[in-house]
């Protein structure tokens, strides 16, 4: 992800970070939700992890930016899942492009399923720090197979 989109995100975190500061905004979160441990064969154990990678943004930074919209809307689709409006393929600088052409994270990771783009305004902070956020949650699956030895 970094690779991709640099310095048009501030900060690259790991989970969900309750008080965001406002100066690490857009920031990209990587967060764990869940780990489900079956039997794959007689050797192997398959581990299914679900993933959240959320997008969050000022919302106050993108207000009246476009006419007619909901604050942040069109850049928070844009970064996550904007296609070629003549081809209808993913744009290479998307968040949803970079998890398809990395589905194979090595011998025994891949990326499983992608369910769900989901965009919510949230506030964020307490009291005088309290500000708006405009977010998006795209959950993953990833699989890992391992050997039992």
């Amino acid at each position: 992800m970094k690779e991709s989109f640099g310095s048009a995100i501030r900060a690259y975190l790991i989970d969900d970070p309750a008080l965001v500061p406002q100066s690490e905004l857009p920031c990209l979160c990587v967060c764990p939700i869940s780990t489900n441990i079956g039997v794959a064969d007689t050797q192997r154990d398959l581990y299914t992890h679900t993933i959240d990678i959320i997008l969050i943004i000022n919302a106050k930074q993108e207000l009246k930016k476009y006419k007619e919209e909901i604050v942040g809307t069109q850049f928070m689709t844009e970064i996550m899942e904007k296609r070629d409006t003549t081809t209808g393929v993913l744009q290479a600088n998307t968040i949803l492009y970079v998890l398809r052409a990395n589905l194979r994270l090595g011998s025994n990771w891949e990326i499983g399923n992608i369910s769900d783009i989901d965009y919510v305004t949230r506030t964020r902070g307490a009291g005088a720090e309290q500000f708006m956020t405009k977010e998006a949650t795209c959950r993953l699956t990833v699989t890992e197979f391992s050997d039992r030895t």
